[in-house]
């Protein structure tokens, strides 16, 4: 669209022209989308003030931060999360595939590929090694065969010289 203008030595016509061109140009008033029609500028206000130039995001905890239009919302790492983000609009966190300074760990079930942590009971070991004293409460076997404790193993001998 050119920019409208009279000069000062344009007949009554041309200014008749012009003038109505320029309000071909805007457009017609009764068809702004905004609930003040009464001019341009009103409608222009309206839409201005209408459009949140700030969010607030909380945490679960009901911290909260208003990030204001211009600011730069950043998502931090930690040492066992990574966040990352790319194009388009997308933030990514992950897990990191090895996590460290846990306290505790709370699951019905724990699982490395082959060894599985299940109530209490530990199955899919091929091998135990470390050093140390191993406490057990129940029957322990090896290949389906009870082994004997210390306790029962001395009263074996005696008992059979």
């Amino acid at each position: 669209m050119a920019v409208r203008s009279v000069a000062t030595t344009n007949t009554l016509e041309e200014f008749r022209t012009t003038f109505n061109s320029l309000g071909t140009d805007v457009g017609d008033l009764t068809t702004l989308g905004t609930t003040d029609k009464s001019s341009i500028v009103a409608a222009i206000n309206e839409v201005n003030t209408a459009v949140t130039t700030a969010f607030t995001i909380t945490d679960d905890s009901a911290n909260t931060q208003t990030i204001n239009s211009g600011n730069v919302f950043t998502i931090s790492s930690g040492s066992n999360i990574t966040a990352t983000v790319s194009a388009t609009d997308t933030l990514t966190v992950g897990l990191n595939s090895t996590i460290t300074g846990l306290t505790s760990v709370s699951s019905t079930s724990i699982t490395d590929g082959t060894a599985t942590l299940t109530s209490g009971s530990l199955t899919g070991v091929v091998n135990i090694t470390g050093s140390g004293t191993a406490n057990f409460t129940t029957d322990v076997q090896v290949n389906g065969v009870s082994v004997a404790t210390n306790a029962f193993a001395i009263a074996q001998a005696v008992a059979l010289g």
